[in-house]
């Protein structure tokens, strides 16, 4: 019966409808020609002189590359073709087809791991380099099909809301929704800022919204889960379950009082999203209100954990945020 619920809830979620990490900021992302580059155990940074550093083995064999490692002489080779790159451990100076160059950073171990700045080695073998600093993302393209960047006369007004930039023409989609990585960005600082706290023996959900452009409004789901029982808690700005209707912003402090005992949760699902209020000349059921849904969620007794973030239109796969994710920050009970 439970995993049956448990089904109902994950299609529910899909078909109905996130940096965050440690330190608050959304992680690094490597995209080449439009698929996210993934990273098993170590993850991308930026380095001190401002320049991307991923591990050197998956941008270098994800661009077609064969990657050796040399520890005596503390190099990274990668060759495709008739192209050999050589980088050095620490230093700046670096080679193409023996050909000696410099750049403004250098490769660099971390954990025992080689680091490489991304454009770099992107660069070396033709491919196009772009970086989004809002969005903390590096496009790589590979085959001169980019999309160039908006014109002057088309790149619209940005404002901040609470620290994030919103470009009114450059972040909205053709229907006036959010864009699919602007959205990421909102729903994850939610997610931030998103706890289950315990205060004088009394169980809380705390959330304080990110404020958000007036055309947009903030669609949060709260569900919990109890074992033995079919249908739990959920809490929402539009359910009609006395005391379990939240607000959609500003900030509140909800009681939950139908537990007694944390260990009596089965498990947590999260939905996240961004609507766009009064999409013009568009009947209600023709479009999505947001394009596309953050999903955390947290079965205890399994220990699983995941956070994605499921785009509505299917045009890239889902995007996980697990490994960054600070979940002993949202759940104390």
């Amino acid at each position: 019966m439970r995993k049956s619920i448990f089904s109902i809830a994950i299609i529910l979620v899909i078909t109905i409808l996130f940096s965050i990490s440690v330190g608050g900021e959304m992680p690094i992302r490597i995209l080449i020609n439009g698929e996210k580059l993934m990273f098993p155990d170590a993850q991308p940074f930026i380095d001190e002189n401002g320049r991307t550093q991923t591990p050197s083995r998956f941008i270098g064999e994800e661009l077609g590359a064969t990657v050796t490692w040399d520890g005596n002489a503390q190099k990274a080779t990668f060759k495709k073709g008739s192209t050999e790159l050589v980088l050095y451990i620490g230093k700046k100076d670096y080679e193409i087809n023996g050909q000696k160059k410099q750049m403004d950073t250098a490769a660099l171990l971390k954990d025992g791991r080689t680091f490489v700045p991304a454009r770099y080695v992107a660069e070396a073998f033709g491919a196009s380099v772009r970086w989004d600093g809002v969005i903390r993302t590096v496009y790589i393209d590979t085959t001169g099909k980019a999309t160039p960047a908006p014109t002057p006369a088309a790149q619209g007004t940005v404002e901040y809301y609470d620290g994030i930039a919103f470009n009114n023409v450059a972040d909205v989609d053709q229907y006036g929704r959010m864009t699919i990585d602007k959205a990421q960005e909102f729903a994850l600082k939610l997610a931030n800022q998103l706890e289950f706290v315990k205060e004088n023996g009394k169980y809380y959900i705390k959330c304080d919204y990110p404020e958000l452009p007036k055309e947009y409004q903030w669609s949060l789901i709260i569900r919990i889960y109890y074992k033995g029982v079919g249908d739990g808690d959920w809490y929402t700005p539009t359910t009609r379950v006395p005391g379990n209707q939240i607000p959609r912003l500003g900030s509140f402090k909800k009681e939950v009082t139908n537990f007694k005992d944390p260990n009596s949760i089965e498990m947590y699902i999260i939905s996240i999203s961004i609507d766009r209020i009064n999409l013009i000349n568009l009947p209600e059921y023709a479009i999505d209100k947001d394009t596309g849904i953050l999903v955390i969620r947290n079965i205890l007794d399994k220990k699983t954990k995941d956070v994605e973030f499921v785009p509505k239109d299917g045009s890239i796969p889902y995007i996980s945020y697990t490994k960054e994710f600070n979940y002993d920050k949202m759940f104390r009970w």
